[in-house]
């Protein structure tokens, strides 16, 4: 296994392999995707645990995606059971790893949230578990928002960095998730300035399509019902396309891998 240095370009190719990817089987990389998604919504109900369970679960799901999207990117055709590869990696071992690192991946992020809660007094946390309908509008300090929302990006940045590699880490070279944290850290940190033009290319494409469909929403304003139906899809294209920018970025980034089981 070896990081490569990768120069700062390589981070809009990212993006644009993920246009290339998903063209080439867009049904079943967005069904695996819904699939994903509807997973981890259903962990919420989960009693005591509903809150952080899909955080829990999501290094394992993410093995999976990739596992797809991998398939995918190398001609093959995937499947709605590679959801489920993590379970079946390093002899069906791998799993446990990843539940530990499921488990500090939502500790960490709770702690970030609870920085954030700090500043604004829970609003952000509230928003982030899902209890909008608690939150009166009055009673929203937008600049206590705004602060805390920066605190929590600067607080989970780190901790973001450490979990973009290392499920596949987990899974793939079956090494310990202490040092999977660390040698995720290492290749996003040491391809900086990769990541930064692959953020500013995300950022760029979100916000002009959030300008386009704030326009075209005004066309459908007497049927909200209509426009949730067009709103659904395409935001699953957004995230689908989103997942499938995560592999380039490691079959660049990480080589001299060796494939994963069947």
């Amino acid at each position: 296994m070896q990081i490569h240095l990768l120069p700062a370009r390589t981070g809009w190719y990212w993006i644009r392999d993920a246009f290339r990817v998903l063209v080439r089987q867009p049904v079943a990389l967005v069904a695996i995707t819904f699939l994903s998604l509807l997973l981890m919504s259903l962990t919420v109900l989960v009693p005591f645990v509903g809150t952080v369970a899909p955080l829990v679960l999501a290094p394992a799901l993410m093995v999976g995606l990739m596992r797809a999207i991998r398939t995918t990117d190398e001609g093959g055709t995937p499947l709605p059971s590679m959801l489920f590869a993590a379970f079946r990696e390093d002899g069906g071992r791998a799993w446990r790893a990843l539940a530990m690192l499921g488990a500090i991946n939502a500790a960490a992020t709770m702690a970030a949230l609870a920085l954030a809660a700090a500043i604004d007094g829970g609003f952000l946390l509230e928003l982030a578990i899902g209890n909008i309908d608690d939150i009166e509008p009055a009673a929203v300090n937008e600049t206590s928002l705004w602060l805390a929302a920066a605190t929590f990006v600067t607080a989970y940045a780190p901790v973001q960095m450490a979990m973009w590699y290392s499920p596949l880490f987990i899974a793939w070279h079956r090494i310990t998730v202490g040092k999977a944290l660390f040698f995720s850290v290492w290749a996003v940190g040491r391809n900086w300035r990769a990541f930064l033009v692959y953020a500013t290319g995300w950022f760029a494409i979100l916000f002009s399509a959030s300008i386009l469909l704030r326009l075209a929403q005004g066309a459908f304003a007497a049927h909200p019902f209509l426009w949730s139906m067009i709103m659904s899809p395409i935001s699953l294209v957004l995230i689908t396309l989103m997942y499938c920018s995560v592999w380039p970025s490691w079959r660049d980034a990480v080589r001299e891998r060796p494939d994963p089981d069947d």
